[in-house]
């Protein structure tokens, strides 16, 4: 039986993507990396409840603050603080093992949003000797049996984030260059503008709520 014209061998290969199809994606993968953003810096909220709930303390999560609404004991604080971080491991590097897992723009995004709040606190470990205000990482280290004035969360997020940059770069297989570079600051000028825009929206929104219902908040600020 004849064939119909381009019909063979030729036509079942796999064609080359067009090149204007990244910019149509482009708006959805911003899409994508705002709401990894939002979802990790949720995650860290509900570590910092996870300890309350268990020790029977009564918390409520919300996007970037967490109102915890009673006065708690220093070891349950020290847990509190230790879980939010550990939310905050959890999403960065989980997102990164789903990148490694299927290389794709959308899952690229996804990671870049994972780790805004891991580049934040580093960055501000850089510029002001800690990474988050308050005493949120000194709490968490004393809760891991580690000295409480110490930087061991300093300097295990800047590792962290330099290790999974690198994988990420690599894996990617894109050449390196100055390109890179205005990606990255673009997408952290625009994480930054996001989150601050959220936590004014959240505090906005929640404060009046359950600010003057807990002794003793944790905020998320100034990362």
């Amino acid at each position: 039986m004849d064939q119909p014209a381009g019909y063979g061998t030729a036509s079942m290969v796999e064609q080359p993507v067009p090149s204007c199809m990244p910019r149509r994606r482009r708006p959805w993968l911003w899409v994508i990396f705002a709401g990894s953003a939002v979802g990790c810096t949720y995650l860290h909220e509900l570590g910092h409840c996870i300890p309350a709930w268990v020790s029977g303390y009564p918390a409520v999560p919300t996007p970037v603050k967490t109102y915890v609404l009673a006065a708690v004991t220093n070891p349950v604080q020290r847990a509190i603080a230790l879980g939010g971080i550990l939310g905050t491991v959890l999403a960065s590097w989980g997102a990164l093992c789903i990148y490694l897992r299927s290389r794709r723009e959308r899952t690229s995004a996804a990671l870049a949003g994972a780790l805004l709040a891991p580049g934040f606190y580093s960055l501000r470990f850089l510029l002001a000797g800690r990474g988050h205000d308050g005493t949120e990482f000194q709490d968490a280290q004393a809760a891991l049996g580690l000295s409480f004035s110490g930087h061991a969360l300093d300097w295990f997020f800047l590792v962290s984030l330099i290790a999974i940059a690198l994988v990420w770069l690599l894996k990617s297989q894109t050449r390196p260059g100055i390109h890179i570079l205005r990606k990255w600051l673009k997408g952290a000028v625009l994480g930054l503008l996001l989150l601050m825009g959220l936590q004014k929206a959240n505090n906005m929104i929640f404060d009046p709520i359950l600010e003057h219902r807990q002794p003793h908040p944790i905020q998320e600020t100034k990362r």
